[in-house]
């Protein structure tokens, strides 16, 4: 009977939780999609989809941790509505052993949690910068045109005399966010730089303009969709390099490693806890779902603090690790204790 019954409960878990995270993904890359910078619509439908699923990477850290939550509380929500749980307990069966197969699924989900933690979202975000900068260095050598004044953004404006492949003649360039104008004899695409040799950069002042001659010089598109791989998406062999040459970045790499391995450790509750409170908590789903949402950001918003702590002023994770063994432990004993 029991394993019957360990079945439909993983089985209805599962259900849910492919459906929460359908759900969240929709909402999640539909509000991204609204931040994306132009050029991503001038790519082939297969970047685009391999866009889409990079975002979706970078964001799959806490979508997978309220969706598995969420399950959690309505598994035992649905148990307790249908009057199934009634009929368990009568048996003889108890309630920590109608929750062993939400156990065995939280264990698997701590699993996947430190890996979607310390591998996943931060290869994905690295990713992801390289894809979007990769894809408008590309839009960008695909749109200038020869004798043809080009808009990069609102700010920067291009003019090319003669363009052959990565490589450009007689170049002008506006920067009207500062109002320098910088015009060379010849320019090269490297990296995310157009090297300009043998040039003039203007400087706008109170009452003229000072004229620089340069050799070489190297002009940033300075566009806002360029990204940048923050130290936050570094390898984990990089931030233990920090840590073992105790260089100025030590206390900002102890802090991101603190926030990637303790990342398990609401998986380790949140499955048991959801499940017993869906089950003895009298409430609509809207409340039960809410209930696990404001837990769900409680603990983001300790997790922002005590990182943050760790960064600026070397706050020791274990402690940090023993403060969240007790917020997380004490929800269960609650889900436990309550009747």
């Amino acid at each position: 009977m029991m394993k019957l019954i360990d079945k439909i409960l993983i089985k209805r878990f599962i259900k849910i939780f492919f459906i929460l995270v359908a759900i969240f993904s929709l909402v999640i890359i539909s509000s991204q999609m609204l931040h994306l910078p132009k050029v991503i619509y001038f790519m082939n439908i297969f970047d685009f989809f391999q866009l889409l699923i990079l975002m979706e990477l970078s964001f799959i850290k806490y979508l997978i941790l309220f969706a598995f939550f969420i399950s959690s509380i309505l598994t035992g929500a649905i148990l307790r509505e249908s009057n199934e749980i009634y009929a368990i307990y009568s048996s003889g069966i108890s309630q920590l052993r109608i929750s062993k197969p939400i156990f065995y699924l939280s264990i698997i989900f701590v699993i996947i949690a430190l890996f979607i933690s310390t591998f996943l979202v931060p290869y994905a975000n690295r990713e992801r910068a390289k894809f979007l900068t990769t894809n408008v260095k590309a839009y960008f050598l695909d749109s200038v045109k020869e004798k043809n004044f080009f808009k990069v953004d609102e700010k920067i404006t291009i003019y090319v005399n003669e363009k052959k492949d990565k490589s450009f003649k007689d170049i002008f360039i506006y920067n009207k966010n500062n109002g320098y104008l910088i015009t060379a004899k010849y320019g090269e695409f490297i990296g995310n730089y157009l090297i300009l040799k043998d040039g003039y950069l203007q400087l706008p002042s109170e009452n003229s303009f000072s004229f620089l001659h340069f050799n070489e010089y190297r002009f940033n598109l300075d566009v806002e969709y360029l990204k940048q791989i923050a130290i936050e998406d570094a390898p984990l062999t990089d931030l233990f390099r920090n840590i073992q040459e105790k260089n100025e970045n030590f206390n900002k790499s102890l802090a991101i490693l603190s926030d990637r391995f303790f990342f398990f450790v609401p998986f380790l509750f949140f499955g048991v806890s959801g499940f017993l409170l869906g089950i003895k908590l009298y409430s609509k789903n809207q409340t039960l779902i809410a209930t696990a949402v404001s837990i769900g950001i409680a603990y983001m918003i300790i997790n922002f603090y005590f990182v943050k702590l760790i960064e600026k002023s070397g706050f020791s994770p274990l402690i940090y690790f023993i403060i969240l063994i007790g917020f997380f432990s004490s929800i269960l004993i609650y889900a436990i204790k309550k009747e």
